[in-house]
């Protein structure tokens, strides 16, 4: 999966030169005698049927007091699926909305008052199988952006002030891919974790200039530096070498590939901030209190107290269990020194690495990307300062375009400096450069996010440092009646809005089956197939902790032997 347009195009061409089919997989009669049979199967575990709307159930179960810290995606679809199992908890949020890095702003562009821009997570993916259950339960339409007319380039590159042709990106990428393949294999060693070491204390950077040298491969050296800078929102000097290689293997065809590709293709027609917040108007008054900043956590008469700053004055909660629901970037900012922890959990909450990647968008009277002369879909990867964008509203209404401008590393935290507009005007020579007649059409009108300075986030997303990839799985594990949840927790999606929607029902699971309740139609559904398969916050216990190859392989093999059985299925 990526984060990015360029992420998932960049993959693309790898795969193809390792010798792979990227994107291809079953047709839709196969995908749907799999969804049939993976029904059967789950229930069959266990776990319940899984159609198409949720169900309620009304039964009160188990005696607890459950607090959950942070009001993101994860907290709330939490907080709602314990609900429907007649769990009851408390979500405290300390900013005054929920919905976290699920944040859509409408109407920000006056002269194209119904169009939309997301300050935060943008881009589902088809495999994005959790949201795209939710929006069938919630009834949220998911626009399709994939259809281009034909002529229209899907990915431009510009470096040293000239346009790259993507034929160019693809024959180096061939040149490369025995590297490739070759620290991919040997990282994937079962009996000797060498390579994987290495790989891991390895800047990115680094592996760049010593495996995909620039006197070489000057174009894809460059387009690399840039995608990843990206794609995690760290420089590269800051970030494992591992981020690059995991990844090449992520995406494979058929026979484990049941739901489909990673293509970034969907966008919620209402704004992605409609999952929290219709999933948040399904709690009961009183389930949520927002501007309560968590300060400390202590053990205290077998269970947890907490204490929050809210604008009434300080406030202590007890509770019997606790969800942490919040970014280690702010969670590291509570005072834990009297909670029950194990040192390798506060090695991660204190350490874990965060992008700073930033987000302006601005509004053009005309899509000129799209005219006849330039002929393009808004996607573009540059060494300009401008770095990566793409046009925010495909499928939306009306003449006028937004452009998201999102950059990373220290792109990322110097695009914080003066205004909105004035950032925007300072990259639009590098638009024009690449799109004539772009400055002109510039409404004067931006938005900015700017995630690394944001009181109750200080971060975009989850980013391995050098070295962290050795606590994989480790974010998610939970330590006694202590859970957490959240993108940075996701083993298959960590940095998406995914992760933070699967995590956040995974840990509702584990408490419902620990009280021997029921798991509710909707969660079953939410989650499906995931719950075979092995997970750092549910039932971790299932298979220990594995290093993220070894897990790939055994969700591979669990994938490949249901598709085999549902196959053969009559």
């Amino acid at each position: 999966m990526a984060k990015t347009p360029l992420f998932s195009a960049l993959r693309r061409s790898l795969q193809r030169a390792l010798g792979k089919t990227p994107g291809e997989g079953p047709d839709a009669a196969t995908l749907a005698k799999r969804r049939a049979f993976l029904q059967a199967s789950l229930g069959a575990a266990g776990l319940g049927a899984m159609p198409a709307l949720t169900g309620c159930d009304d039964e009160e179960v188990g005696e607890e007091t459950i607090v959950i810290v942070g009001g993101g995606m994860a907290g709330i679809h939490c907080a709602y699926q314990l609900k429907e199992a007649g769990i009851t908890s408390t979500v405290y949020e300390a900013s005054k909305r929920i919905g976290g890095r699920m944040f859509s702003s409408t109407g920000s562009f006056p002269q194209a008052p119904g169009q939309l821009c997301e300050l935060g997570g943008e881009l589902i993916d088809t495999e994005h199988t959790t949201l795209h259950e939710l929006a069938k339960q919630l009834g949220l339409v998911l626009d399709d952006r994939a259809a281009e007319p034909a002529g229209i380039e899907t990915e431009t590159y510009w470096l040293n002030g000239v346009k790259i042709d993507n034929a160019v990106i693809q024959q180096q990428f061939n040149a490369v891919a025995p590297t490739f393949q070759t620290a991919l294999t040997a990282a994937d060693d079962e009996n000797d974790s060498t390579a994987y070491d290495t790989l891991d204390a390895t800047t990115l950077d680094q592996w760049l200039k010593d495996n995909v040298p620039i006197a070489m491969y000057p174009e894809l050296h460059g387009v690399l530096q840039v995608a990843y800078r990206g794609e995690y929102g760290l420089e590269n000097t800051e970030q494992s070498a591992l981020n690059l290689i995991y990844l090449i293997g992520s995406d494979e065809p058929d026979p484990f590939r049941i739901f489909g590709s990673s293509d970034e293709r969907f966008h919620t027609h209402l704004g992605n901030e409609s999952f929290p917040r219709m999933l948040s108007e399904q709690l009961d008054p009183g389930q949520i209190e927002l501007e309560h900043k968590l300060l400390a956590v202590r053990d205290a008469d077998g269970g947890f107290e907490l204490d929050f700053e809210t604008p009434s004055g300080p406030e202590t909660v007890s509770a019997t269990r606790i969800v942490f629901a919040l970014p280690f970037t702010m969670l590291r900012e509570v005072d834990l020194s009297g909670l029950t922890i194990s040192e390798d959990k506060r090695t991660m909450i204190a350490e874990l690495g965060y992008g700073t990647n930033a987000k302006v968008m601005a509004g053009f009277s005309t899509r000129t990307w799209r005219n006849a002369t330039n002929s393009a879909n808004g996607s573009l990867t540059t060494d300009f300062n401008v770095q990566q964008t793409w046009e925010t509203t495909i499928g939306q209404e009306g003449d006028h375009g937004i452009i998201t401008n999102f950059l990373g590393g220290q792109q990322g935290l110097a695009s914080a400096n003066g205004t909105e507009a004035e950032w925007i005007q300072g990259v639009l020579p590098d638009l024009e450069t690449v799109w004539p007649g772009t400055q002109a059409a510039f409404t004067g009108t931006a938005v900015r996010m700017h995630w690394p300075t944001v009181p109750t986030m200080k971060g975009s997303y989850a980013c391995y440092k050098p070295g962290q990839w050795q606590f994989f799985g480790l974010e998610g594990e939970r330590e006694g009646n202590l859970h957490f949840c959240g993108e940075h927790t996701s083993l298959d999606f960590q940095g998406y809005m995914e992760g933070a929607a699967e995590t956040g029902a995974f840990v509702a699971a584990e408490i419902i089956d620990e009280q021997g309740g029921t798991k509710p139609q909707s969660l079953v559904a939410a989650l499906g197939v995931k719950l075979l398969f092995p997970q750092a916050v549910y039932r971790a216990g299932r298979y220990g902790r594995l290093s993220p190859f070894a897990r790939r392989r055994l969700k591979r093999d669990i994938m490949r032997r249901l598709a085999a059985e549902a196959d053969a299925a009559e």
